[in-house]
């Protein structure tokens, strides 16, 4: 866990590099839009004939005003430096377009209810402290705080921050929060942390797969958006597309991850790929009963249909599965040799792939078949969510937080999100416009699990601990986990039904 952290740090302390985009590579006939006899057009216009437009959307926020006197009032926010991107901003636009977006966003906020954005960044680590210093103090030092997901949890299991049922103008309905939100992170329809348009930085977080064109295109292979688009991308048929794909080139006798010439069909870290295919599957422990209460009841017989795919997809084909931590970057590297046909990684990867030479596209994660309704993609838990210091205890005072918490959000998604699709996402970060159209699909079906949050060693890292073993015992595993499972769900659920006693 803290590897993966450390690891997700750096990501982002690389993020004006990224955010300046991944480098472009000189257009060729695979990575163009179709001729259609049309004068040429570009990478943002051909995406747009394929979507269809989002309907204009208001936040129906109240008309109040906070300053007094000619003198704002301050809104605080606690964030950390892995994600201040999210609110921080220099005190003047820099020609950066997302850090201008944002620089816009709270400006349009602060002009329309009298405040001032008040920033304070920290080690990420730190974070977490601070807001639980700050609760048992009772010094209500911040209005908002971006907290690490995994770490942050603890907070809820503490009561430590607010319901956000206790928030009257957070509308947890609207497109600018995440869907699966609540699926991952309410008991009793109370949400203590969410996530959405307000963090763009989270987007990067989530998961993704990456090709090599040139393999595609040596081995006679059409490139896989069809298939996504069609609903038909699925375990199978990454199995099948991968199957023969890893060799030994070097000729010892053996496929390595540390040989210099052997192919891999997958190349893939511990941390990430066990996570990201099983969740695209549709894979979840803990499911919730009819009063939104967690429940674990793991489906033994679809568990062990998917671990079976994963299995057959990382081991049966020789993907190189990176086990050890000191060669995590080794696994990005054999695929910016253009030794690998896939890369399991997040978004926030495409950092790395900038000097590849080899053109790539991208792709969601696989789903489980093709009766699966949508594709499912994982978010880390090294994004950060959002949540409010239990010290906002007074009417007037939640009141307040919420209408600026609303708004920080509604404006995003009117003015940073598109921002960061159409600049950061598409015409910067992919190389031809149906790698675009799959960016789309996968920041719009995040997914997050109660489970993975709140049992991060145990429960929710069970596909990991077989597959590190080789091992199949699927059934045995799960069942093991029922009373540390059960016992976990308990204290959660008694913290959260706390919470909403004040």
């Amino acid at each position: 866990m803290k590897k993966i952290l450390c690891i997700a740090f750096a990501l982002l302390m690389a993020l004006s590099a990224f955010l300046t985009g991944c480098t472009e590579k000189p257009a060729d006939e695979s990575t163009k839009a179709p001729d259609d006899g049309t004068a040429a057009v570009s990478t943002v216009e051909a995406v747009s004939e394929t979507e269809t437009e989002e309907p204009a959307v208001t936040d129906a926020l109240p008309e109040v005003r906070y300053d007094q006197n000619g003198k704002p009032r301050e809104f605080r926010i606690l964030t950390s430096a892995v994600s201040k991107i999210d609110v921080y901003t220099e005190d003047h636009m820099i020609n950066e377009s997302v850090h201008d977006a944002v620089k816009t966003r709270n400006l349009n906020v602060e002009d329309r209810f009298g405040i001032k954005i008040e920033v304070l960044v920290e080690d990420y680590a730190r974070v977490t402290q601070m807001v639980k210093r700050s609760v048992k103090s009772g010094s209500a030092d911040y209005d908002l705080c971006f907290v690490h997901m995994v770490n942050g949890a603890a907070l809820a299991q503490n009561n430590e921050v607010l319901s956000f049922s206790k928030l009257p103008y957070v509308d947890l309905s609207q497109p600018w929060w995440d869907k699966d939100i609540k699926s991952g992170f309410s008991i009793r329809d109370n949400i203590m942390m969410v996530n959405g348009d307000i963090s763009p930085t989270s987007f990067n977080y989530t998961s993704c797969l990456y090709f090599n064109k040139k393999i595609f295109d040596k081995l006679d292979i059409e490139y896989p958006y069809k298939l996504v688009t069609e609903g038909k991308w699925t375990l199978d048929k990454f199995i099948e597309l991968t199957k023969d794909v890893s060799q030994d080139m070097d000729g010892d006798g053996r496929i390595t991850h540390d040989s210099s010439r052997d192919v891999f069909g997958l190349t893939s870290y511990f941390l990430s790929v066990p996570y990201d295919f099983y969740y695209g599957a549709g894979g979840m422990l803990v499911t919730k009963d009819e009063d939104d209460v967690p429940v674990y009841d793991p489906d033994i017989a679809k568990e062990t249909q998917i671990y079976e795919k994963i299995y057959e997809a990382l081991i049966t084909n020789n993907a190189n599965f990176e086990t050890d931590e000191a060669y995590e970057l080794n696994v990005i590297k054999i695929f910016t040799d253009g030794r690998a046909m896939f890369y399991n990684a997040m978004l926030s990867s495409c950092e790395f792939l900038r000097e590849m030479d080899d053109d790539y596209g991208i792709v969601p994660e696989p789903k489980y078949d093709e009766k699966q309704k949508e594709y499912k993609t994982f978010v880390n838990g090294a994004s950060s969510m959002v949540c409010v210091p239990a010290t906002v205890s007074k009417p007037e005072d939640r009141e307040f937080v919420s209408i600026i918490i609303e708004a920080l959000a509604s404006e995003a998604y009117k003015i940073i999100t598109p921002e960061l699709k159409e600049v950061y996402l598409k015409r910067k970060m992919t190389r031809d416009w149906e790698s675009a159209e799959m960016v789309d699909i996968i920041v719009r079906h995040r997914i997050f699990d109660m489970a993975y949050v709140n049992m991060w060693e145990g429960v929710g890292s069970y596909v990991r601990d077989l597959l590190r073993s080789k091992s199949k015992n699927v059934s045995s595993k799960l069942e093991g986990y029922k009373t540390q499972a059960q016992r976990k769900i308990d204290k959660i659920v008694e913290a959260f039904d706390n919470s909403l006693k004040d």
